[in-house]
């Protein structure tokens, strides 16, 4: 009875992996002509550098928060022109500042 099961097991992940890759490959190639940004696990997610390179596992941890925090906003504090009249103003180098 167990043999039996192990068999059907390996039959249906001999169908079922090919079908999940030929699939995982349309998901990505759908996601990429729309434009969508692919996020998938990599091996820092699944513990790798964790054990191996900790400094790396470290490392992905810092650029990944760092990709979700906003920018800091401005404070009157921050110096003349940040601030004027109620409006924020954010000076970017690309016009002469409006006075």
């Amino acid at each position: 009875m167990f043999g039996a099961a192990v068999m059907w097991v390996f039959l249906f992940s001999l169908i079922a992996l090919p079908v999940y890759f030929v699939w995982y490959a349309w998901d990505t190639a759908r996601r990429r002509r729309r434009g969508e940004s692919i996020s998938r696990p990599s091996g820092g997610s699944f513990g790798f550098d964790e054990v191996w390179r900790p400094t790396a596992a470290e490392a992905q941890a810092v650029w990944e928060a760092e990709q979700i925090t906003p920018a800091p906003a401005p404070t009157p504090r921050d110096g003349p022109g940040v601030i004027t009249g109620g409006r924020i103003v954010i000076e970017t180098g690309l016009r002469p500042p409006a006075r």
